[in-house]
This record gives C-alpha cells, sequence and structure tokens, in this order.
C-alpha cells in the first residue's frame, strides 16, 4: 500500500505529503522476518504505521511466559498510546512476522507547531484524532474479549469479531499466541476448541483456520456475557 492511503495523511495533496514527511522527520524502515522492531522495556519514541507485512505484539512475565499477544495488518498502526501517554517504557514487544515495511514519525511532530505554521501540520494533527478514535474502539474491543466469562465465550467472541460475516477465520497467530491473546493456557485453548468441532459448530482446518459451522450457536454463547 501506499503513504498516502493511511488515515494520518487523509486528505492531504501529494505535495502536503511530501513535506509533512519532511516536517516530521517520517521514514521507511524495513525488518525482515522474526526481528524485533523495539522490545518489552524500551522507552517510546516513535509511531509505526503498518505498510506491508505482519506485525506481532507480545508481552512476557517476569518467569518468560508469553501472556499476551495480537497481530497487526496493513493500515494499522502501533506504538501510538504509549508516545502520547509519555510512558517511560513499552509494556510489549514487536516483532515482524514477515519481512514488513513500516512508516516511523518521530514523537517530535506531534508537540507543538511546525515553524513555519504549516497547513499539513494542522491536517495531520485533525487526522491523529481519528487514528486515536480506531485505538480506542480497537482497545474497547479487546477489553469485551479478555473480560467475557469463560474461555467458550471469549473464542465465540474472537470468532465472531474476526469473521467479517464469512464462514471462516483466517489466523495470524500460532496456537500459543492465540491462548496468550485470550488470556489462557494453550491446552486448555486446544481442548476448548477440539470440543467445539465435536459439537459442530467449528472445524478446524489446518493451524491457519477456522470454520464456522453454526453461528447462532456462536451467539448462543454468549448471551448470558451480552446479557
Amino acid at each position: 500500500m501506499e503513504i498516502q492511503e493511511l488515515k494520518l495523511f487523509n486528505g492531504l495533496t501529494e505535495e502536503e505529503l511530501q513535506r509533512s514527511l519532511v516536517c516530521s522527520r517520517s521514514g521507511i524502515v524495513e525488518y525482515e522476518k522474526e526481528e524485533y522492531i523495539f522490545t518489552q522495556g524500551e522507552k517510546p519514541k516513535w509511531i509505526y504505521m503498518i505498510l506491508s507485512g505482519e506485525v506481532l505484539l507480545e508481552q512476557a512475565n517476569l518467569s518468560g511466559r508469553q501472556t499476551y499477544a495480537e497481530c497487526l495488518g496493513a493500515r494499522q498502526q502501533f506504538g501510538v498510546v504509549d508516545l502520547f501517554l509519555e510512558r517511560e517504557q513499552y509494556s510489549y514487544s514487536a516483532k515482524a512476522r514477515n519481512h514488513v515495511k513500516l512508516l516511523r514519525i518521530s514523537s517530535h511532530f506531534f508537540y507543538g507547531t511546525c515553524e513555519k505554521n504549516c497547513v499539513h501540520h494542522s491536517k495531520i494533527l485533525f487526522n491523529m484524532m481519528g487514528v486515536f478514535a480506531e485505538e480506542a474502539e480497537k482497545n474497547s474491543k479487546k477489553i469485551q474479549l479478555l473480560t467475557c466469562g469463560s474461555l467458550r465465550q471469549r473464542i465465540a467472541l474472537y470468532l465472531l469479531q474476526n469473521s467479517g460475516g464469512n464462514k471462516r477465520v483466517e489466523l495470524a497467530m500460532n496456537r500459543e499466541e492465540l491462548a496468550a491473546s485470550l488470556n489462557a493456557a494453550r491446552p486448555s485453548l486446544s481442548r476448548e476448541l477440539s470440543q467445539m468441532q465435536e459439537e459442530g459448530i467449528i472445524k478446524m482446518e489446518g493451524r491457519k483456520s477456522i470454520a464456522i459451522l453454526d453461528y447462532s450457536r456462536l451467539q448462543e454463547d454468549l448471551a448470558d456475557f451480552v446479557g
């Protein structure tokens, strides 16, 4: 995808876009598979926007056990909340799942106004409100997912949130990462998925795909939580 397709640059002319990239000290950076973009504990300095590839956000506790995982793709961003809340360090790591191309934006651009009072600067700050809205919506869904009463309900909500109305959910994460994203142990997740398959609710199609066979049963599993 092209830089101008990012929400942050909505409404900018080509000239304004190029000037904004200079003004914001932005640059395109690339990482290879399994390479870390930043690690848990580093000080936030940049906002990252994904142009291509996939990025895994992961968190580990003191014993090294993975306690959180989220996979992001093109047009998504990360590091936004950490930067604007001026946190001392990241509470998670960001790692390339495959070859990724990112737009990296310096934090200084968002504090104070441009010396030349550029129109594009004002437009970008306005667009940033849309980026914050996306982050708020994403975090709201995440909280809703993690506060489901049972693992069965968390699985049901995850599948419904990620199906996009389709009958198949493609998994960007492996089983260990998916378990962490659902706040569950991997064996527990595997058992629950197997049980749901036996009941005819879903069908596991390899390691990267889950077919939804019965939408109504998934919705029934969520009835108590939603109610």
